[in-house]
């Protein structure tokens, strides 16, 4: 861990290519001192210097719900910063690069007696958002999101004022791979 700043170091470890979507995904893992537990964190990369962000705890990695499984380690400030590793270290090798994640739906079971209001996004995205914003100011990335389905991109304004990326064809895309139907917004 890199205690000055507060996160785990992570490391690459594979690529992988899928042949019918052409998406590349790089697998990177980084282990936390306090619970020794390994993360993985996936990211996709999509066209026009677009990447998804994925983490979840190795020990669940044949779950489905991976991504919504808790590990009530209480450490998520310090497991999200070493994400945010990751995407700095594709931010420092393409300054145009722009970044998006879902944050992924609460489990029943983790919800029970608690108020959520799902307009404004569960717990995960709450977090995240204010991460990103508290992280990143609007200088480089413009932060976007569709808070009902929890979605937040951070795109790279040079990407947006040299056209080479639009809120409308990123919303056009996530609904064709996704066969979902986002409505994205500035914040």
């Amino acid at each position: 861990m890199n205690r000055k700043l507060g996160y785990y170091q992570p490391r690459f470890i594979m690529r992988s290519v899928d042949p019918i979507s052409l998406r590349i995904t790089d697998l990177w893992t980084f282990r936390s001192l306090k619970s020794n537990k390994r993360y993985i964190v996936e990211v996709e990369g999509f066209e026009n210097e677009f990447y998804g962000i994925k983490f979840y705890w190795k020990g669940v990695e044949k779950s489905k719900d991976r991504y919504s499984l808790l590990t009530n380690d209480y450490e998520p400030r310090t497991i999200v910063r070493s994400c945010i590793e990751v995407m700095l270290d594709y931010y420092r090798e393409n300054p145009f690069v722009s970044f998006g994640f879902v944050a992924a739906p609460d489990l029943e079971k983790d919800i029970k007696g608690k108020h959520i209001n799902p307009q404004k996004g569960n717990r995960r995205f709450l977090f995240y958002q204010r991460m990103m914003i508290n992280l990143f100011g609007p200088q480089t990335f413009s932060q976007i999101s569709d808070t009902e389905n929890r979605i937040y991109l951070m795109l790279n304004n040079r990407q947006l004022s040299d056209g080479l990326i639009s809120i409308k064809s990123l919303e056009q895309r996530l609904n064709q791979l996704y066969q979902g139907d986002f409505t994205i917004s500035e914040e």
